[in-house]
């Protein structure tokens, strides 16, 4: 059995009256333990699709070694590489927060503005670290799952429905 993190499922979570959102239990037990035992949660923001991204510690350190080892492998071809840059890409960007025993956490305001998040997130855990939705943009996001879009959609209509936002 390898000690890899690997975190999926899925959960909604509304902002509560302090701005703080709820991490899902189970991801929440997997970053406590990515994270050697802490209430530490790592966010960035997802240079592809447009959403926040969220992980233990222990996938910052892997993220440090991708990196050496694509730098090793660039030296090896001869081919460039700037290893500094790459880091910056992949380090640079990422917040570390504490989360409480209840599993809330605040969302850095750039990450928010970045992935467009206001009230509501959708977690979406996808592997070695989960993502951090506005609910319409993963629903307008064509490359996502339909069953993941769907059930996304549905949500929101349901909250509608209910006099939500």
């Amino acid at each position: 059995m390898s000690d890899v993190i690997l975190y999926s499922g899925n959960a909604f979570s509304v902002a509560d009256g302090k701005g703080r959102f709820v991490l899902p239990l189970e991801m929440r037990r997997q970053v406590k333990l990515a994270s050697g035992g802490e209430n530490r949660l790592c966010l960035s923001v997802h240079m592809g699709n447009g959403c926040a991204t969220g992980f233990g510690l222990s996938h910052k350190l892997f993220l440090f070694e991708e990196v050496n080892e694509l730098e090793r492998e660039a030296r090896a071809a001869n081919r460039p590489f700037n290893g500094d840059l790459e880091r910056e890409n992949r380090l640079g960007t990422i917040e570390d927060v504490n989360f409480d025993e209840g599993g809330r956490f605040f969302l850095h305001p750039d990450i928010k503005e970045e992935a467009g998040i206001t009230d509501v997130v959708f977690f979406y855990g996808v592997g070695r670290y989960f993502q951090i939705w506005k609910p319409e943009a993963l629903v307008e996001s064509p490359d996502r799952p339909a069953l993941i879009r769907n059930k996304v959609r549905r949500w929101l209509e349901q909250r509608v429905a209910e006099g939500g936002k």
